[in-house]
């Protein structure tokens, strides 16, 4: 049986189900470079994915920040809550119920003076930074995947190029 993957809107045939002996040196190569792009495309879309979560996360975590700063108080004796913020799909959360669903630590109960803003804001800026340098490390590493994509798909090309060529001067020697 033949194993069938899909490249663009062509069908091609999986190198290992090539016949040693029918199959040219240069359609077994391209089989294994169209193989090589399906795998990094995937591994891409995946990257993809997890920078847009990772995005959507920041967006919250900058929102939950804004709601900490406008509520916290403004002298030592008021005691307010932390308030409440829009995320990035546009659910209302409470501040301290999502600082404390994402490991974010705060004191009380979701409410204090100015000293434990102040801390819930500085552990909040602390995640967000650490979420924004494995931004960072995500760009880097979807950069040289997409790099990789491209060298895939230019030796595929160079390899279909290379073989029309080999062709058009075999059948002009025929002629």
């Amino acid at each position: 049986m033949i194993s069938k993957t899909v490249f663009g809107n062509a069908f091609y045939r999986d190198v290992s189900n090539t016949s040693r002996s029918g199959g040219s040196l240069a359609a077994m190569a391209l089989l294994l470079q169209i193989e090589r792009y399906n795998i990094l495309d995937a591994q891409a879309v995946d990257e993809f994915e997890d920078m847009q979560k990772r995005n959507d996360w920041l967006k919250t975590a900058n929102a939950a920040l804004a709601s900490l700063r406008v509520n916290r108080p403004n002298n030592d004796e008021d005691w307010h809550g932390y308030g409440a913020f829009v995320d990035a799909q546009g659910k209302r959360q409470g501040v301290s119920a999502w600082m404390v669903d994402n490991g974010i630590a705060i004191a009380n109960d979701g409410s204090g003076g100015q000293p434990n803003f102040d801390g819930a804001i500085s552990n909040l800026k602390a995640r967000i930074d650490t979420v924004n340098s494995d931004s960072q490390m995500a760009l880097i590493r979807l950069q040289s995947l997409m790099d990789k994509v491209n060298q895939s798909v230019e030796l595929a090309t160079n390899l279909l190029v290379k073989d029309t060529k080999a062709k058009e001067i075999i059948l002009g020697n025929i002629r």
